[in-house]
């Protein structure tokens, strides 16, 4: 007979050690089943403040916000790039590994049963669902898919379907000397290096992040475009090829109600498809997302979490969209906007910062064109904060 747990959940990333620590938190019985990884995740481990602020519930050590940013490079094929200095910083850099390292521990810190073994198939039984690995099965009240783009959960219960995807490059290497002195905890963005897309360097410390991302939908110049992009990008950064990038895909919402639950089984993180649509950001988004599911399983209904990811996260990416389209669609435009306007590249950080909301965006752009001041909150985005059951509550 299957061993029965409370909560199963399928992934050990952001989304499930956040639930994972969420539910553990309220003595609930949980299983992750967390895939062996061949290797490291690719990702560029950007965490905005507000992403930041989201893991506060842990006191993360002091090596998460040792790479702060508040330098910005905008850059456009052919152009060369415009520097900006926020006063204080909007992202921090984290090795994504170490990230989710620490995630996993601090799970199994608070009581989870972690199994290193890949979920292959999903089913509803009555009461629940069965999750059966390659040589056990388990049983569980609740079921929460957080195993990225391609979590099983997701594809048998048809969750966090979306065709806003970016495929992605990412490569790191050691920081060149010459670089140093201008991507060194910075970050460089040049738009237009990829079809509704952009390519990117984080300067973490001695690592350089590179990577590149481009809508799936969009043509990137056939097949081995995204490659050679990269490799333009790559050769206007006066930078050698390196090793193989590694590839990976970004799934953001495409509309303002995807399907995030299916009775007493959800989606969280990437299997709910997301990540912020412009930067495609995906770390603060699943921690976000991985404690509303806890705390409304905790609640005993999972439709508060897809009624409160509505009103939050969901509406924010949705005007994140049209911004996203916009600077897509007149890249040049919006690189030359950051040169005469800088007060728009600083809307960028009070967004990372939590002080603004996209859908506050255009008014702020509205109020910068009339030379006045945007009107900010330190926190104007308290899901991030304190995703608890209270929250599903207010007004």
């Amino acid at each position: 007979m299957a061993e029965r747990y409370d909560v199963i959940i399928v992934g050990l990333g952001p989304a499930g050690a956040a639930a994972a620590m969420e539910l553990c938190r309220a003595g609930a019985k949980v299983l992750v089943l967390n895939r062996p990884p061949a290797r490291d995740k690719p990702c560029g481990g950007c965490l905005s403040l507000r992403g930041l602020r989201a893991l506060d519930f842990l006191e993360p050590p002091a090596w998460v916000s040792a790479h702060a940013v508040s330098r910005l490079w905008i850059g456009l094929p052919g152009r060369a790039p415009v520097e900006y200095v926020s006063a204080s910083p909007g992202a921090y850099f984290v090795e994504r590994g170490r990230l989710d390292a620490f995630l996993a521990q601090r799970a199994a810190e608070a009581g989870a049963v972690v199994i290193s073994q890949k979920a292959r198939s999903v089913r509803a039984v009555p009461g629940g669902f069965e999750v059966t690995g390659p040589d056990q099965t388990w049983s569980g009240d609740w079921l929460l898919g957080a195993g990225g783009a391609a979590c099983p959960v997701g594809r048998a219960l048809g969750l966090g379907q979306t065709s806003w995807v970016f495929a992605a490059l990412v490569e790191e290497r050691p920081m060149p000397a010459g670089h140093a002195p201008f991507l060194e905890n910075a970050a460089l963005l040049e738009v237009g290096a990829a079809s509704c897309g952009y390519a990117w360097a984080f300067g973490r410390g001695a690592v350089l992040n590179l990577g590149i991302a481009g809508l799936t939908q969009r043509d990137q110049g056939g097949s081995g475009g995204l490659h050679r992009r990269y490799g333009k990008f790559l050769a206007r950064l006066g930078l050698p090829p390196g090793a193989t990038p590694r590839g990976a895909a970004i799934p953001c919402p495409d509309r303002r109600r995807p399907r995030l639950v299916k009775g007493r089984a959800a989606v969280i993180g990437d299997a709910g498809a997301l990540s912020d649509p412009v930067l495609g950001e995906g770390i603060a988004q699943a921690l976000v997302s991985g404690r509303m599911a806890g705390a409304a399983i905790k609640a005993g209904d999972l439709g508060l979490y897809q009624r409160r990811m509505e009103d939050t996260l969901l509406r924010d990416h949705y005007h994140a969209r049209i911004l996203g389209r916009v600077i897509d669609l007149a890249p040049g435009l919006f690189h030359a906007l950051t040169r005469h306007r800088p007060g728009g590249v600083e809307l960028g950080f009070n967004w990372l910062r939590g002080e603004l909301r996209p859908g506050d965006m255009w008014l702020a752009l509205a109020r910068g064109l009339a030379g006045r001041p945007p009107r900010l909150d330190p926190v104007r985005c308290p899901y991030y904060i304190s995703p608890q059951v209270r929250m599903f509550h207010e007004g």
